[in-house]
């Protein structure tokens, strides 16, 4: 199975195998969730990026998406399956240019909104086709939509509080309704490191 490359406020999603890495230490997540803060202010204040933390899991080869909320609403969300850089620090950074690019929410995004927001960096494993989107649950995995044209949605777990409201903004982003033809579901394992608390799958 093949999937062509797609869009979301995470867009641009290639399906491929991630490679399984060790668990972080707690201070290494910390690390790389403030590097991705630092990186969005930045960006957002049009000065040049930070450098990368010095440590080696910033140099491992990983795939991931990178997520900003406020007061829990999604502001910015940008990734894919498929590692494009070779650094996991260049894949962060670059995601977060993505997502001021792609991802419509991130317009509202300030540099104090970025400075208070929660930060995710998810991890995902490759998607597994899904008949119902029932069958998700959003707090552990994530949801991914595909429209005929091979465009999609991605909804990383945690971004949404039941599966129903996954289904829906994922099919809203496509300009989509539930009665849409055509429309292929996948389903995706996950782990991920949030601010404020270190989690995975």
């Amino acid at each position: 199975m093949k999937l062509s490359r797609l869009i979301m406020g995470i867009l641009c999603l290639t399906l491929a195998t991630t490679a399984a890495a060790e668990p972080m230490a707690p201070g290494e997540q910390q690390l790389l969730l403030d590097h991705a803060r630092r990186v969005m202010r930045a960006r957002l204040v049009q000065e040049p990026p930070p450098a990368a933390p010095d440590m080696a899991v910033a140099s491992q080869q990983r795939a991931c998406f990178v997520t900003f909320f406020v007061k829990g609403k999604v502001m910015a969300c940008f990734g894919s399956f498929t590692p494009r850089h070779s650094r996991l620090s260049d894949e962060i950074a670059d995601n977060i240019r993505l997502a001021l690019i792609h991802d419509p929410r991130s317009a509202q995004l300030t540099p104090a909104l970025a400075q208070e927001a929660q930060i995710q960096i998810t991890f995902p494993q490759p998607p597994r086709p899904v008949h119902d989107w029932r069958l998700i649950n959003p707090h552990h995995e994530g949801l991914l939509l595909e429209r005929g044209d091979g465009h999609g949605v991605a909804i990383v777990p945690g971004e949404a509080r039941t599966a129903h409201y996954a289904w829906r903004s994922a099919l809203r982003r496509l300009g989509l309704h539930e009665q849409s033809a055509g429309v292929r579901l996948y389903r995706f394992q996950a782990e991920w490191i949030r601010s404020g608390q270190q989690k995975g799958d």
